[in-house]
């Protein structure tokens, strides 16, 4: 003889025990609403950005984009500082060493030839202006313009021109005439230096 199954005997809920999560299920129109506002048939499918954070941001740009410019041209810098300011780079100070311990009579008359020989002088186009603004050479040296900005400069005077030279590029001339040669950058007329020729 088969015993039957157990049976187990279920509760049923009172019809006032509906887990209902704040929504009223016997009102249609607000359940159509919400599954219309999830399914997003009232959207129109666009992403829209508000006016006023779109020109919030452009003048934001162009407020660090001018405090950018105005301090490198007036050569603000805002790197860190070394305390030993007045004293000069260690690589510079052994090499007066070693030259003022080797003053023999070979060693000066090498100093002598090389002193005699034509030399390069380098003038850096950086933060707008020109550095060193005057420099003085002997006949027969060079000067080597070297433009570490990130806009194009020119070194120009009425006997040399160098043309458009272009950020990390350089441009060399050689002085064969003593005078004084005033120059200036055709496309930043504010940077102005002078070469001195003796």
């Amino acid at each position: 003889m088969r015993q039957a199954p157990p049976t187990i005997a279920r509760r049923s809920r009172p019809p006032d025990e509906h887990p209902r999560q704040g929504i009223d299920y016997a009102d249609t129109t607000s359940v159509q609403k919400l599954h219309a506002g999830i399914r997003g048939e009232n959207a129109d499918g666009r992403v829209t950005i508000k006016p006023f954070s779109l020109w919030m941001l452009v003048v934001m740009g162009l407020v660090f984009f001018f405090a950018g410019f105005f301090s490198a041209r007036d050569g603000s810098d805002f790197t860190v500082v070394n305390g030993n300011q007045g004293n000069p780079p260690p690589a510079q100070s052994t090499v007066q060493a070693v030259q003022m311990s080797n003053a023999s009579a070979g060693a000066v008359q090498s100093t002598v030839a090389d002193a005699n020989a034509p030399g390069v002088a380098h003038v850096a186009m950086k933060n707008m202006k020109f550095s060193p603004a005057t420099i003085e050479i002997k006949k027969g040296d060079t000067v080597e313009w070297k433009n570490d900005d990130i806009t194009p400069h020119t070194a120009t005077s009425p006997t040399f021109d160098s043309g458009s030279i272009d950020s990390d590029k350089s441009w060399r001339h050689t002085f064969t005439e003593v005078g004084n040669f005033p120059y200036a950058c055709t496309f930043h007329p504010d940077m102005k230096a002078a070469v001195t020729v003796k």
